[in-house]
């Protein structure tokens, strides 16, 4: 125990089978029985020169990986700290850019993003689901930078040609922000936002629970501050009105839990 790596070589005068098991047990490199030959103890004594040689290597080599490993464990943090800069000045830049061409859509995305998260978060949904949902919901209208101004605060009703325009920004969207592998959790939020829980929604016309659950969550967001914020073609409606149409609707354009959710926890308070 005192010298774990000191070759031990057995030399006894009773060769039998069980002087060998007990040789082995004890870690023996071999054991001579007497008489024996001074070319045998030589053998064997090169042998446990050879032995420690290699333990010695494969100690020193372990060594070098633990090192080695060390560095990759550092050199992997480094990469995923830069990957998550690279994540978040992304989509600080897509929010800019949100910013830059409309306002209003700037500060409806920002509270998308809030509520959405906090119901994802009764929801249960863990910290990185959240912060992926809330990332989504933050460019969700991406696709509005696509659509003409004159469209997009126009005061009155759209017309038939100018709303088969402005359906077109999820499609916009998503071909904005498709050629950037990290931001794909937020594909089906900015393309399916504008579906219907009874499927007579666009652009795929997808019903239930076909539409993604982030999606989901989405279009009820969406709706709320929608409706408790005023546009250029409309006032903003009182909240008794709000919770009243989330309760209409419950079904048919939004998924009954997530309203039941809204509801509940009075998220709307927020």
């Amino acid at each position: 125990k005192q010298y774990p790596d000191t070759q031990v070589i057995l030399l006894t005068a009773y060769a039998s089978i069980d002087s060998a098991k007990s040789a082995v047990r004890l870690g023996a490199l071999d054991y001579l029985t007497k008489p024996f030959d001074k070319d045998d103890v030589i053998e064997v004594v090169r042998r446990g020169l050879d032995k420690k040689r290699e333990n010695d290597n494969l100690k020193i080599e372990r060594e070098h990986l633990l090192f080695r490993n060390r560095d990759l464990e550092e050199e992997v943090n480094i990469a995923r700290e830069k990957v998550m800069m690279g994540y978040e000045g992304t989509i600080q830049a897509l929010i800019k850019t949100i910013d830059a061409k409309d306002h209003y859509t700037y500060d409806h995305s920002e509270n998308v993003s809030k509520l959405s998260a906090s119901i994802g978060a009764v929801m249960g949904l863990t910290k990185d689901a959240i912060g992926k949902l809330e990332h989504a919901a933050a460019i969700h209208d991406i696709g509005k930078i696509g659509i003409e101004e004159n469209i997009l605060n126009k005061e009155g009703s759209l017309t038939p040609d100018e709303y088969a325009d402005m359906k077109q920004h999820p499609e916009i969207g998503l071909s904005i922000v498709k050629s950037v592998p990290f931001l794909k959790d937020a594909f089906p939020v900015i393309l399916h936002h504008h579906e219907r829980f009874d499927g007579s929604g666009y652009p795929a016309g997808l019903k239930g629970t076909d539409i993604p659950l982030n999606a989901r969550i989405v279009i009820v967001a969406d709706a709320v501050d929608a409706m408790m914020h005023a546009r250029p073609y409309r006032n903003s409606l009182p909240r008794e009105k709000v919770l009243r149409e989330l309760t209409e609707n419950s079904g048919t354009q939004f998924d009954p839990k997530i309203v039941d959710i809204i509801l509940q926890e009075k998220l709307y308070f927020n």
